[in-house]
């Protein structure tokens, strides 16, 4: 759905704790929370002192401009997210109705949902086609039999995965249907699921498969719940709200906030080159986690950072976003390659090539993302003749 007249630059996508790590249960009461200026505003120059280029500029997180435009998709999970303004169309139309259009409406929405309340809804979505009932009346309806509703509902998903990679490796010979196998016994024997550790399986059994194919894979098992406990703990406290209060809390998650890169609460600044758009959802589990250990939560991170960037650099040539903003794709590179320990290789345009592009843009129309990947080749064209 396109809210309030939204318009889309759609990226091209296949389809521990620490302590500052918050619950998903609190992540509405965090998304509008602002953090405190850093003391240093050399911090970040000096973190990356290895000879790594910063620009940025300093920024509160609510002025952060990507934040600001609608239907971005996450740097992390790369799913679409809501403004405030956005999830209130949402809010308003889950709560507001029942039965047939309640299922409808909770289908229409389902892609602003994170994993965990993707669950939630569908499971909804199916009791009140049953029960005719309304949010609230068909959570207390399905509370006593969640585990098995959740199951059903992971079981779903691995079979559709199951079909990606049958198709995948066109013969009968499909080592993931083992690995499938093993966790929806897992689910038989009342031993739940964990996203995490099937996922970080699932990568090693279709080493085979090309780039393309380990992705669409790696995004279909990336709507598993991320265990059951965490369907349950949003059950625990919703089961008994109003429509209003599980409405509101279904897409919560998917609210835009800028992230740190270098934790806030490490000595990172408010500076632009040192903030992404990440959805509630992701950015307030992570905490101060680094990235080796983050990306073992969302291993998807290096490909739809990618996406984000290319998705921001054509709303910067297309005067969304400010001129000073530039810079912006290849501050954030340095500072996410940094970060990350060198495990992001990302492919971003130069300020000059932005800058060209912008000027341009009069006489071509909006520029698309799959523009800016044609930009990179013509960019990379050009060093090498310069080399």
């Amino acid at each position: 759905m396109n809210l309030n007249g939204i318009k889309t630059i759609q990226p091209n996508v296949l389809q521990q704790t620490k302590p500052t790590a918050k619950p998903a249960e609190e992540q509405t009461a965090q998304v509008n929370a602002e953090p405190k200026k850093a003391g240093d505003g050399g911090a970040l120059k000096s973190y990356f002192a290895a000879g790594v280029s910063f620009g940025g500029h300093h920024c509160k997180t609510s002025n952060f401009e990507p934040k600001k435009l609608p239907d971005v998709p996450c740097c992390c999970c790369g799913r679409p997210m809501l403004r405030e303004q956005d999830l209130a169309v949402c809010k308003k139309g889950v709560q507001s109705t029942s039965g047939d259009k309640l299922a409808a409406t909770l289908k229409e929405y389902s892609k602003y949902m994170r994993s965990d309340e993707k669950c939630v809804g569908e499971i909804l979505a199916n009791q009140a086609k049953k029960s005719g009932g309304n949010v609230s009346d068909c959570m207390k309806q399905t509370g006593g039999n969640l585990r098995e509703l959740t199951g059903q509902y992971a079981n779903g998903i691995l079979d559709k995965l199951n079909a990606a990679a049958t198709d995948a490796y066109k013969s009968d010979e499909n080592p993931v249907a083992d690995l499938i196998h093993q966790a929806k016994e897992g689910i038989e024997n009342n031993r739940g699921l964990d996203r995490s550790t099937f996922v970080a399986k699932l990568e090693k059994v279709g080493g085979k498969l090309n780039e393309e194919q380990q992705a669409q894979l790696q995004d279909i098992a990336m709507d598993l719940p991320q265990t059951f406990n965490h369907v349950q703990r949003i059950y625990d406290k919703y089961e008994n709200k109003k429509p209003e209060d599980i409405s509101r809390r279904l897409f919560s998650t998917a609210l835009t906030t800028a992230e740190h890169i270098h934790p806030h609460s490490l000595g990172g600044p408010d500076n632009t080159a040192n903030y992404i758009a990440e959805c509630a959802g992701c950015n307030n589990p992570r905490g101060n986690m680094d990235y080796a250990d983050w990306l073992k939560v969302h291993p998807e991170y290096p490909r739809k950072a990618q996406e984000h960037i290319e998705h921001i650099e054509a709303r910067i040539i297309n005067g969304e976003i400010g001129s000073d903003y530039n810079d912006w794709p290849v501050d954030v590179k340095a500072s996410l390659t940094k970060e990350s320990g060198g495990r992001m290789k990302l492919q971003v345009l130069n300020p000059d090539t932005i800058a060209n592009m912008r000027k341009a843009r009069g006489t071509t129309g909006n520029v698309t993302v799959e523009d800016v990947r044609a930009a990179y080749e013509k960019q990379e064209a050009e060093k090498a003749e310069k080399a």
